[in-house]
């Protein structure tokens, strides 16, 4: 089983190639101006040192938001466009999940204009649906889980913290997703829609 794993969404751009569970390359990278740009070349730049191209790959996992409305859009793109013209089957994992992986954790992510992405993960199990929020309310959620590691974009809340192997975080988590069958009308999960909606209404 071979598998294209690509995040687009946030800070990271993450390009890896995997084989039977064991990661051939990965490039992982800040700059989040760059996704667009070079999503596709350090793919194309993967395959050609590993002698493969796209058509011998089973699988895409893709990070599918909350993010930038460009970000998330360049690896959605791409996955839409493989399936279009190959045999490949596509998963999606939340971009808040993404960083969480398997612990137990609060993951945030910069939603601009004093606002955060957030959810609650478990073993990679939802407590708390990602959502939308302030960070003056992050320290709502930290009392009711104070024993959760937080992680994401930890210094908009004045904590430290280092971003993990988040392709592998990526590839672990997809195990327990099911493929997409709806790909032709898959959508990014943006939150910041909802939430204009909500207020406009």
């Amino acid at each position: 089983m071979k598998t294209i794993v690509m995040d687009s969404a946030n800070q990271y751009l993450v390009v890896a190639l995997y084989e039977d569970g064991k990661c051939l390359d990965k490039i992982q990278e800040i700059g989040n101006r760059k996704q667009s740009e070079y999503a596709i070349v350090y793919l194309e730049k993967l395959l050609k040192k590993h002698h493969l191209q796209v058509l011998d790959f089973d699988e895409m996992v893709i990070t599918i938001g909350p993010g930038s409305y460009t970000g998330v859009r360049v690896a959605l793109t791409i996955a839409k466009t493989l399936a279009a013209v190959s045999s490949i089957k596509i998963k999606t994992v939340s971009s808040l999940k993404a960083m969480a992986g398997f612990k137990k954790a609060i993951s945030i992510l910069d939603a601009r204009s004093q606002k955060i992405f957030l959810g609650v993960y478990n073993e990679g199990k939802v407590v708390v649906e990602d959502c939308m929020t302030t960070l003056d309310q992050f320290d709502h959620y930290r009392q009711i889980y104070p024993d959760y590691e937080v992680v994401g974009d930890v210094s908009l809340v004045n904590m430290e913290g280092q971003c993990g192997d988040l392709a592998h975080l990526i590839y672990e988590l997809s195990k327990i997703e099911e493929y997409r069958s709806d790909v032709d009308h898959l959508v990014p999960e943006y939150i910041k829609d909802v939430e204009a909606k909500k207020i406009c209404q």
